[in-house]
């Protein structure tokens, strides 16, 4: 969409979306205003933010998208979010049951990783590439190759296939979570944006809360391909009333200049870097030592070609996907740093709790998914709240506090779980981290966006999107490490107590539904089995001490940004 200066006194901007009159001084494109920022806000934001926030790309729109149109966008963002965020969690309690049909129990585990890497390794492309190609283009892109996993691995014939199925369908994910951020920032201010967090987090917490219950239903009385079919009926409606919502300028330029300008080696060297590295992640999670040559070698060999993507970055891309100047901006550095730490306290509690629940309380997996929701119903009332504050006060700095607060003393409190531990107390341990993540899911966004410019706000968002994620992935391959090494250790002392329950101890390893289901062993053994696991998972519980006190300390680093209540321009 284009604005031509006419004779007269005013200009008009054509798109209904934008439809309001300035004078043509003060038109630059696409109905956008030039608006210097306070001198005293870019004194006290420090030499790199002044220098980002007064260049001649802090551009505000004037124009408003109505009420109408606005909800609308939402509630597809909302949509899409859902469905990406519940292919993370609904295989989480059945992947053994599909492994088993294909007799392939060992390489069961690469259901969920596949997913997990691919959405990761696509994460921070998007954002640049959005910046490049479009938005609607890079959501649509996203959605179809989405949808393609979701059919490859519904029509899975072997284990190798829906493996690949879920890779792609990572690709499609990745770019999905990445964009809904980047286009909800598109459309609303900085002060209004904490309007809709509500929104989105209950999206997000309602996957994580479901994602376990509606894949172990779907598993216990149908077919386990339902769990990927049912992405389509969802995904294309969205994106077609996405096509005619969604009317964010494009970007300019012929197809031959976006080309030019895509990084499309540091995006090779980038996926050379982050893919080897979350595999040896992987392989440590699964049992493998850290200090094994293959995790080390792996570990190291990506940390190289890591230096590589930083040097292609700095010197050769033309607009590199991750612009390191990016990072001499406090508040980017710091909300970077606190999201790895949000991710890495937060991903262990909500994979280990319903673990614990179907291996110690001998839960069902439909109940021990549900145990989860105390921290996704608390995550949407104090994300609810956080955005009320911010978008009243303008205030974020209190709200990441608080985060850390809550997440360090929620997650200390699960080492107080015991085989007799009542719902109450379990509950209202959840309910205190979930509290810590509302507090912190959008405002740790917030202070990164409002400390750069709109055009780096694809960018910086992608970015910290993505240590959320590399965050969790990290620590769950150390829990995951430090519970299989404990679950061995214990196991192997309990077949010497009991050395005629070999094989249902053994068995209960692989899949702890067995526990519960089995009405024929001794209390003595249903006793030693159940402090098994307990045993494990308290030592999981510990790791988590080291991960909060550092998401405490993360968040004494921002400095505040004042918010503005217009929409930057955000697309060249």
């Amino acid at each position: 969409m284009s604005s031509k200066g006419s004779t007269g006194s005013s200009t008009s901007i054509p798109d209904d979306t934008y439809k309001t009159k300035t004078t043509a001084a003060t038109v630059v494109n696409d109905g956008v205003l030039k608006e210097d920022l306070e001198k005293g806000e870019i004194q006290e934001a420090g030499p790199e933010l002044a220098h980002s926030l007064s260049s001649s790309s802090q551009s505000f729109i004037k124009a408003k998208i109505s009420r109408r149109r606005l909800n609308v966008i939402v509630i597809g963002l909302c949509l899409l979010y859902f469905i990406s965020a519940l292919d993370m969690t609904i295989l989480a309690t059945v992947y053994v049951d599909i492994s088993n049909e294909y007799r392939d129990l060992q390489n069961g585990i690469w259901i969920i990783v596949s997913y997990l890497l691919a959405t990761t390794a696509v994460q921070p492309l998007f954002g640049k590439f959005s910046d490049i190609l479009g938005r609607f283009e890079a959501v649509a892109a996203a959605t179809l190759v989405f949808c393609v996993g979701s059919v490859i691995c519904a029509a899975a014939k072997s284990m190798g296939m829906l493996v690949a199925g879920r890779a792609i369908q990572g690709i499609g994910g990745g770019g999905l979570i990445s964009m809904v951020s980047v286009i909800l920032s598109d459309v609303t201010s900085e002060r209004d944006r904490g309007k809709y967090t509500g929104a989105l987090a209950a999206s997000w917490g309602a996957a994580s809360a479901v994602g376990p219950v509606m894949g172990g239903a779907i598993v216990e009385n149908a077919s386990w391909r339902i769990i990927f079919w049912i992405n389509l009926p969802v995904c294309v409606p969205t994106i077609i009333v996405m096509f005619f919502a969604l009317k964010i300028p494009r970007p300019q330029g012929t197809v031959r200049e976006k080309f030019r300008r895509m990084d499309i080696l540091g995006s090779l060297v980038f996926q050379g870097f982050i893919i080897p590295i979350i595999i040896a992640f992987s392989w440590a999670g699964q049992g493998h030592k850290w200090i094994s040559g293959q995790v080390l070698g792996t570990i190291f060999g990506s940390l190289a070609v890591g230096v590589i993507f930083l040097i292609v970055e700095w010197k050769v891309a033309v607009e590199p996907i991750i612009p390191l100047r990016l990072f001499k901006i406090r508040n980017v550095t710091a909300s970077a740093i606190g999201h790895f730490c949000m991710g890495a306290c937060v991903y262990s509690p909500i994979t280990f709790v319903p673990l614990w629940e179907l291996a110690v309380k001998h839960s069902s997996e439909t109940i021990a998914g549900l145990h989860i929701l105390p921290i996704m119903v608390a995550m949407v009332i104090s994300a609810t709240l956080s955005g009320i504050i911010t978008t009243r006060f303008g205030k974020y700095r209190i709200l990441i506090w608080l985060c850390g607060i809550f997440i360090a003393v929620g997650n200390s409190l699960l080492l107080l779980y015991k085989p007799d531990s009542g719902n109450g107390e379990r509950i209202g341990f959840l309910a205190i981290t979930g509290f810590g993540l509302g507090f912190g899911i959008q405002s740790l966004i917030i202070a990164a966006q409002c400390a750069v410019s709109g055009l780096d706000m694809a960018a910086t968002t992608s970015l910290v999107l993505f240590m959320r994620t590399l965050g969790g992935i990290f620590s769950l391959s150390i829990h995951s490490s430090v519970f299989n090494n404990s679950i061995r250790d214990e196991a192997k002392d309990l077949t010497v107590m009991f050395p005629d329950y070999v094989s249902i101890i053994n068995e209960s390893l692989n899949d702890q539904s067995i526990i519960g289901k089995n009405n024929t062993l001794p209390t003595e053994v249903l006793l030693g089995i159940t402090n098994m696991f307990h045993n494990a998972l308290h030592k999981v519980f510990i790791g988590l001490i080291p991960f909060s006190a550092l998401m405490v300390l993360s968040t004494l680093l921002f400095k505040h940004v004042n918010l503005h209540d217009k929409r930057r321009k955000t697309i060249k």
